[in-house]
């Protein structure tokens, strides 16, 4: 970076960092000893200091959002030394909770650490209520046209097939089409109620599910939410998860069959992997709860009939949808066995910094290291066969979501972990409230967890809450306007189909007028046939249409050799790109949201050309609107 360190003023921030993290170790390690201890615990607890309490709390709340936004933003944009000015802040805000309240300083800790957190992930999501007309991020704004697919006659007069593609997340995105003109922002703000809303839920349902109470159920079902999010568990699963918490009972196992069986049917039409989780978690909840004693291979029976009923339910679910759904071509909803597996995922890379292997173990370690010391000299009062049907359901769904997400299109973050979190966290908060029966005792004593182990548990989660601070979204009106007004000129001046690869929302909410939507290759789509190889897909995509719209991202080309394991937001097969290059003629860019905007100009049969460079193995596409921002910071 052209950076002389002793030459220069980072030497000075670089120092102040290195200090920080010594003593704020060195702080947590004095507090969590007796002498430390006791020393807060004699702060005056006198109505003079209630006042000076509150302005600590509020001066370390503001000085977070201050360092991130204005100190380091531009500067240090990475968690880590975010994460060290908030881990001070917190600690001084403890101090200011102690002052108020005279409660134990470390159980003050917690709560200014899980509170913040929640703040902060409930502000990152309600960021994305804006009526900006384009996508924030790749086709955000798109997955409201697959929700509208559900009312197509209505806002299209045309007959569409249903989504192939998550099919419950988008059934849940279309609710607000009920009401007739709501606009964009009103849809955004419904998508972070449901990202909010079932997310909360579920965690007040596990903590609801242990019999906690008083503060402790409200700090199990704080952090519950917060690490529900560092997959993060998509709201549609959430749905999968509250069944299972809310009906599942061994003391009624045919009305938790039933609840199994719903779970299901939405697992069904959620995510294919998803087929066996709600059954498996309920299996979790029976096996935590139920001893062997001398039931021998009875005690199996309700496992065995609740793990078949529910992934035959989830089978069937498909079944019937794929079948009422109208699509013609139902390989579509096998794509993701076909794509590639890209391995370097597993490790750190450009796409997600951490790796997956990386990220799921510091999520994942804290439980488990809690799981072993609560455990620790007690590990008979479990049966060894309850002990590995546990330990095999995890490293299944472990395997499962390592590969899944090595397939092209996953390994960004860590969404396609979530049915190992969850059930994680269900055994996890399991020991911790003592809600595990043993052998010999349907309650016993089990074990302490070392402060150290809560900590990370707490903490871990605001490494991915923390990203969340930054400005309110804003944006060029004037910009937009013309935009729009230049999309509207070209469909005026044009008489024949013109085909909106990207952002088909604006035909979805009325922001342009007179132009008849061609439902065939919407950028998720078109990139879910590419990215799973479906051939005869990609053959098809000739001239259809004399205009057609799309990200200009979606057209970098490089002359070199296409590459296997490339990123997978990346890549895409190249026949579909370089036929639009050479039967397209660009004829206009719109300067804010960056489409480009082609018009058909092809003398060669468009069959041949797709069919020629589906063949091309001579090149590489680059294609960074593939989940990730594409824009230069819009709003």
């Amino acid at each position: 970076m052209g950076i002389t360190l002793w030459r220069s003023k980072w030497i000075i921030l670089l120092g102040i960092f290195a200090l920080n993290i010594i003593a704020g170790a060195f702080a947590l390690v004095y507090l969590s000893r007796e002498s430390g201890a006791r020393r807060v615990e004699k702060l005056e607890f006198a109505s003079g200091n209630k006042l000076l309490g509150f302005l600590i709390i509020l001066l370390g709340f503001f000085f977070v959002w201050a360092a991130r936004l204005i100190f380091l933003g531009n500067i240090l944009p990475q968690v880590t030394p975010i994460f060290w000015v908030f881990l001070w802040a917190s600690l001084f805000q403890a101090l200011g909770l102690k002052l108020i309240t005279g409660h134990k300083w470390y159980v003050l800790f917690a709560l200014t650490i899980l509170v913040q957190g929640i703040i902060y992930q409930v502000y990152g999501h309600l960021t994305i209520v804006t009526d900006y007309p384009f996508s924030i991020g790749y086709s955000e704004a798109g997955r409201h046209y697959y929700a509208s697919m559900y009312h197509a006659k209505s806002l299209y007069d045309m007959q569409l097939p249903l989504p192939f593609l998550h099919p419950s997340r988008y059934f849940l995105l279309s609710l607000p089409f009920l009401v007739e003109g709501l606009p964009l922002w009103a849809h955004r703000f419904w998508q972070s109620l449901l990202w909010i809303g079932l997310t909360a839920t579920s965690s007040v349902l596990l903590a609801r599910r242990l019999s906690l109470k008083g503060w402790i159920q409200f700090f199990v079902a704080a952090w519950a939410f917060l690490y529900f999010f560092q997959g993060a568990v998509y709201y549609h699963l959430h749905i999968c998860v509250i069944l299972i918490l809310a009906g599942v009972s061994v003391k009624h196992p045919l009305c938790s069959l039933v609840f199994v069986i719903l779970s299901s049917v939405w697992a069904g039409v959620s995510r294919v992997n998803w087929f066996p989780v709600p059954a498996m978690f309920a299996i979790a909840i029976y096996l935590l709860e139920t001893p062997v004693g001398n039931k021998g291979w009875r005690y199996w029976l309700t496992p065995f009939v609740w793990g078949a009923s529910g992934l035959i339910s989830a089978v069937i679910s498909q079944f019937i949808y794929i079948r009422l759904s109208g699509n013609a071509d139902v390989s579509s909803f096998g794509s993701s066995f076909t794509s590639d597996l890209l391995w370097n995922r597993l490790l750190p890379n450009e796409t997600f910094p951490l790796g997956i292997i990386l990220g799921i173990t510091l999520v994942a370690a804290p439980l488990i290291v809690a799981i072993i010391q609560i455990a620790r000299g007690q590990f008979s009062r479990v049966h060894p066969l309850r002990w590995a049907a546990l330990f095999a359901m995890l490293s299944v769904l472990l395997l499962g979501g390592l590969i899944v997400s090595v397939k092209i299109g996953g390994g960004a973050d860590l969404h396609n972990m979530d049915a190992f979190l969850v059930l994680l966290a269900i055994i996890a908060t399991s020991f911790f409230a003592g809600h595990v029966a043993g052998e010999d005792d349907l309650n016993p004593i089990w074990g302490q967890i070392h402060w150290s182990v809560t900590v990370a548990a707490l903490l871990v989660p605001l490494g991915f809450a923390l990203p969340q601070i930054g400005f309110l979204p804003g944006y060029d009106h004037v910009k937009v306007e013309k935009d729009i007004q230049t999309l509207q000129s070209v469909i005026t001046q044009n008489e024949g189909e013109i085909l909106f690869v990207t952002e088909r929302q604006l035909l979805t909410f009325g922001e342009l007028n007179n132009v008849r939507l061609v439902p065939e290759y919407e950028q998720s789509e078109l990139m879910e046939m590419a990215m799973s190889g479906n051939r005869e897909y990609l053959e098809t995509f000739i001239q259809t249409s004399s205009i057609i719209v799309l990200h200009s991202s979606s057209l970098k080309i490089k002359n070199s050799h296409c590459r296997k394991k490339v990123l997978s937001s990346k890549k895409i097969m190249p026949g579909c790109v370089m036929w639009v290059r050479r039967c397209y003629a660009p004829i206009n860019r719109l300067r804010l949201s960056l489409q480009q905007i082609f018009k058909f100009s092809c003398r060669v049969p468009a069959s041949l050309i797709a069919k020629t460079h589906l063949q091309n193995k001579k090149c590489s596409i680059r294609l960074s609107a593939l989940r990730s921002n594409p824009f230069p910071d819009p709003i």
